[in-house]
């Protein structure tokens, strides 16, 4: 036999046992390519338990530089700051939904003194003064009959999961952006180095137009040239120096660090891409953070359709009230002055019925709207995953090109310098040249760049997580 102390909590927990009224979450069904087309990928089959976790992926370019810039961001970066602050604050609303599962309880004390007058039959009357001196106790448990708190606490959980996983999201987001910004701040640094040896060899050659011309041997017109050749090198050059100023300050800020007195060490190499594993498993759904956190929100969502049904149904809650009640602070203690009650209460909602309703259709197109959102995210990712592989190897096969003209422009120059030494062909032919090999150069640079960045895109595109 159960003891009386335990009936109430054995009543309650029987009660909410029952199964809660409103769907169950699912997870909208969408029908997808069974590879990308970029290398035939083909899906593969994990386990949740088993799918990949998050690594520190920007070490994979083993760049000291890049490493520590990203590192600093994600301790740093005010907008992670923020999310982390959401999460948080999801957490403790999460915890607060849960503490509805156990019963309130009360203790009070009050201290009150009144004068009251009687009227006699004759119109007389009489006062009288009375102090009432109570210490109560109360209790009081809404039996989940109907599952809305258990939805109302799913609701809050999925809420808390999906601002941990928007976290992740904001972090890889950041990261990846810390790292294409470093990588164009790197194409910069090679350009200038460029230019700076272009401006040295346009110099020395119009050091040597000088004296040609103050010999006779060539005109004012070659000089004009070379002078105009050298100015624009330089103007191209102070013109990356504005660049550098900038994507140096975006990256202070990505780091959370003002942007007054930063600073990067200059580095003009553009290592080649890393390899990065895409080898896509089919949980890619569940791979990637964005995704996770779309469906945690339609959960949520989901969730909030069975608190609105439970709207709907009768509400029971179990009072019970005990205390010491007295006219006198010295008989407060004393065996009368207890007082006690017991007893359930149940509501039914009859005029908001209609409301109701509108609560709970809004609840279902808030669903609607949840389960979209999903959708979409799903297919911007294999948008995204998409472009990154097949622009990974466009850009490659890019590079290779322009480095084929580069070795083209670089011969054509030195024989068009070789040819001008020996009079053969104007000093025309020879910028004309050098600009071209200039011009060859930076769109190197620019390809290997944008080769580090679509690797970057990549990387994020999977997730940041792989095997």
């Amino acid at each position: 036999m159960i003891p009386k102390s335990r009936l109430i909590p054995a009543l309650a927990l029987a009660f909410t046992a029952c199964k809660a009224v409103g769907p169950d979450h699912q997870i909208p069904g969408m029908h997808l390519p069974a590879s990308f087309s970029q290398g035939g990928t083909q899906w593969k089959r994990h386990s949740p338990e088993s799918l990949p976790k998050p690594r520190p992926w920007w070490r994979l370019y083993k760049d000291p530089t890049l490493t520590s810039l990203v590192e600093r961001s994600l301790a740093s970066n005010q907008e992670i700051a923020a999310a982390g602050a959401r999460v948080r604050q999801a957490r403790s609303l999460s915890q607060a939904a849960r503490s509805r599962y156990f019963p309130a309880i009360d203790i009070g004390a009050s201290a009150e003194r009144s004068r009251s007058r009687f009227r006699g039959n004759d119109g007389g009357g009489s006062a009288t003064l009375e102090n009432r001196f109570t210490l109560p106790l109360t209790f009081s448990y809404e039996l989940d009959l109907w599952g809305g708190r258990a939805r109302q606490v799913e609701s809050a959980e999925a809420s808390a999961d999906a601002a941990a996983e928007t976290l992740n999201t904001l972090g890889l987001t950041v990261a990846t952006e810390v790292a294409q910004t470093y990588w164009a701040l790197r194409a910069v640094d090679a350009d200038r180095a460029l230019l700076a040896r272009t401006v040295e060899l346009r110099r020395e050659a119009l050091g040597l137009l000088t004296r040609q011309r103050d010999a006779g041997a060539i005109s004012g017109l070659d000089l004009s040239r070379a002078e105009t050749e050298v100015s624009i090198a330089e103007a191209d050059r102070i013109g990356l120096d504005r660049d550098r100023i900038e994507l140096v300050n975006a990256l202070a800020v990505l780091t959370g660090s003002a942007a007054i007195g930063s600073t990067v060490p200059e580095r003009t190499e553009l290592p080649a891409p890393p390899q990065v594993p895409v080898s896509v498993p089919s949980e890619l759904l569940r791979q990637r953070p964005d995704i996770r956190a779309a469906e945690r929100r339609i959960a949520a969502a989901n969730a909030e359709i069975g608190v609105a049904t439970a709207a709907f149904y009768p509400s029971v809650n179990i009072g019970a009230s005990t205390g010491l009640d007295a006219t006198r602070v010295s008989d407060l203690f004393r065996s009368p002055a207890v007082v006690w009650s017991l007893g359930p209460s149940v509501t039914l909602p009859i005029t908001g019925q209609k409301l109701l309703a509108y609560q709970r259709d809004a609840t279902l197109a808030a669903h609607e709207e949840a389960s979209a959102d999903y959708r979409q995210t799903v297919l911007n990712s294999m948008r995204e995953v998409e472009n990154a592989l097949q622009g990974s190897t466009i850009v490659a096969r890019q590079q290779q090109a322009q480095e084929d003209a580069l070795t083209s422009a670089r011969q054509t120059y030195v024989l068009s310098n070789t040819r001008f030494e020996a009079g053969l062909v104007s000093f025309l032919d020879v910028v004309d040249a050098e600009r071209t090999r200039l011009d060859a150069e930076r769109r190197t640079n620019a390809a290997r760049a944008e080769r580090l960045a679509i690797s970057v895109a990549l990387i994020k595109a999977l997730g940041g997580e792989w095997r």
